[in-house]
């Protein structure tokens, strides 16, 4: 088996760096006559970078150990020192190690890990201390990485998961002369990486490893070896449990979904997201809204080239807007449930901060996750309340919103170049929301949620009864048409406040009957009221 095949068996999902880091380390040594009939140099150094845990340091191991280079590792904890020019010297001592390694037949490899925690960029900070620490450091490299011999022998490896992060005078030609970009995995790459750490474990015959793949969006290599052992760790722990004389049963599919619970993709990771799993069946009504939003994520997936056929691309956003309490997110969570997705949520509580600038690097670290592991929503819940509409002819508006603002129609705009991230946003108040948001290209359709119907909120009410045992005098029919003007979320106060009431009654009682709701009705009274429905018939005048 070649060392190129050998690689690609060991490093499921990352063909591509490999076969571009392969070019670096082993075919100037392998072809040095051809570099020199060429009369060009062998790179000096590389930049890895990619998202936390998608391989990257895992693959200049693999590759040193099976091209059999000698390698030498660089980490930020052993070489920052607490006295002046310390630092600088255990750098030059790494240096002269590898040099030395370098001096017979085969390679060498310097390998920086976090390259951005030792040479962050010098306009951006003043150093670890007054004496400007930081700033010497870079220098110290900058020059050592001039320095740098026998090229074609020695290469010098750098990993971050912050490229911007790193000083100007690193990324150019002579320091690191090539970037290569590690990926989060696509449903591809996901399978193979699945497939190479289930390789020892008995599987059961039903579990799907196709559709594993495809319920993993977002999930980084690390992830998927985390979820793996997650998944028979809870095998092993059943199995002491029960018995300690039988075999060990196979995992199954159900050990890979509760293993999912609680293995949470790195990307999602400090989002604090948390989705109720919610359905579309959970949802009573709205089949013209909930089609139009299933078809803005199913077509791109589906109908991709039929799409692109006739010459349409992907919408960029939609925007919800409605009176309270009509399921506005609440069709959300069913996106997030069974829309097979990555799903990033943002409200006013998670991205607002003390701390100027704050809430704009949050708003761009959440697009560029997104962009990394697509298909993608990110969903703005309130999004008046965090991007209002921008005061006319002065500063009197909050400067932090507008500063958001600003943000977001940038990401927006960039939302263009990453096919698969879908914007939603939802509000009640869709008269405050910034005019340069409604356009064509950033929210491309602006769906109008309305109140429920007779209908609608007979649905409604069959599905918040569904686990309430009803007595034969509940009518829903007859009860729905008596609830007009009351919401989904009235609805739901309703048929909690006839259990209630049936339970002041009898602490013992079994059935929640028709008298139980007439009660009820007389306590919860309609939300949407002629007077709060005037500005949205405005709004459907105006928007549609």
């Amino acid at each position: 088996m070649s060392v190129k095949q050998q690689l690609i068996k060991e490093l499921p999902g990352l063909e591509t760096a490999v076969l571009s880091l392969l070019e670096v380390v082993r075919y100037p040594l392998e072809h040095q006559r051809k570099f020199e009939h060429l009369n060009i140099e062998a790179p000096k150094g590389v930049l890895l970078y990619g998202p936390p845990g998608v391989g990257k340091t895992r693959l200049v191991r693999e590759i040193s150990r099976i091209t059999q280079s000698e390698l030498t590792i660089i980490e930020g904890s052993e070489i920052i020192g607490p006295y002046l020019g310390e630092s600088e010297q255990k750098l030059r001592e790494k240096f002269r190690e590898a040099q030395s390694k370098a001096s017979g037949a085969g390679t060498s490899i310097l390998f920086i890990d976090e390259i951005d925690s030792l040479a962050g960029s010098r306009q951006k900070q003043e150093g670890y201390g007054a004496n400007g620490a930081s700033a010497r450091l870079v220098a110290q490299l900058l020059t050592l990485m001039d320095g740098v011999e026998p090229r074609g022998r020695l290469v010098v490896i750098g990993a971050t998961n912050l490229p911007n992060a790193l000083d100007s005078a690193l990324r150019r030609p002579g320091r690191f002369d090539r970037e290569i970009h590690v990926d989060v995995p696509n449903q591809i790459c996901r399978r193979k990486i699945l497939s190479y750490y289930t390789s020892g474990m008995p599987l059961d015959n039903a579990v799907d490893l196709d559709a594993l793949a495809e319920m993993t969006n977002g999930y980084v290599g690390a992830d998927i070896s985390a979820l793996c052992q997650e998944a028979a760790a809870s095998v092993i722990a059943a199995h002491l449990q029960d018995s300690l004389d039988s075999d060990v049963r196979p995992l199954t599919m159900y050990d890979f979904a509760e293993a999912m619970k609680r293995v949470i993709p790195s990307l999602k990771r400090g989002l604090g997201i948390d989705i109720a799993e919610t359905r579309w069946d959970d949802i009573g009504g709205l089949d013209q809204v909930k089609q139009t939003i299933r078809r803005a994520f199913e077509w791109p997936q589906k109908h991709k080239h039929s799409m692109q056929r006739l010459g349409l691309r992907p919408p960029r956003g939609i925007l919800m807007y409605g009176p309270p309490g009509c399921s506005k997110t609440t069709l959300v969570k069913a996106v997030a449930t069974q829309e097979k997705i990555t799903f990033f949520s943002i409200n006013g509580a998670s991205i607002y901060s003390p701390f100027v600038g704050d809430a704009e690097r949050t708003l761009r670290q959440v697009f560029q996750q997104a962009r990394s592991s697509i298909p993608a929503v990110v969903f703005f819940d309130e999004v008046d309340a965090i991007v209002g509409k921008r005061e006319r002819g002065g500063s009197s508006g909050d400067s932090v919103q507008e500063r958001l603002l600003s943000t977001l129609l940038n990401e927006m705009d960039g939302v263009e170049m990453a096919e698969g991230v879908l914007v939603i946003g939802a509000t009640n108040r869709i008269d405050m929301i910034d005019t340069a948001l409604l356009r064509p290209g950033r929210f491309d359709q602006i769906l109008y949620v309305p109140p429920p119907d007779s209908d609608a909120r007979k649905g409604i009410l069959q599905i918040k009864t569904r686990r309430v045992p009803l007595a034969d005098t509940v009518d829903l029919a007859r009860l729905a048409e008596r609830t007009e003007g009351f919401s989904g979320a009235d609805l739901d106060n309703l048929c909690r406040e006839a259990a209630l009431l049936a339970l002041r009654e009898d602490i013992g009682a079994k059935r929640v009957n028709g008298r139980h709701f007439d009660d009820a009705l007389a306590i919860v009274q309609p939300s949407l009221s002629k007077k709060v429905m005037e500005p949205y018939e405005r709004a459907i005048n105006m928007f549609g």
